[in-house]
């Protein structure tokens, strides 16, 4: 599993370190463990915008941007 050491060292690709941000979120963790009640925090948009994450992860890195910054003011 990565850590966030491991993103700062990530040279792959703008797309990469924004995807291992992402997993590593706490809202992340959360919705695993706990998807009904994460999913009702998150609203219904950017809940379907996480499963759409979830199920295939590479995206271009404008849109991964956008979803790192949107999951960030939710769990704030």
């Amino acid at each position: 599993m990565l850590g966030p050491a491991d993103i700062a060292d990530w040279d792959e690709s703008e797309a990469d370190r924004l995807r291992a941000e992402i997993r590593l979120l706490p809202i992340m963790r959360r919705m695993r463990d706990e998807p009904a009640a994460t999913r009702a925090a998150l609203g219904p948009a950017l809940a379907a915008r996480v499963d759409g994450f979830s199920r295939e992860a590479r995206r271009p890195a404008p849109e991964l941007r956008g979803l790192l910054t949107d999951l960030r003011r939710a769990h704030a």
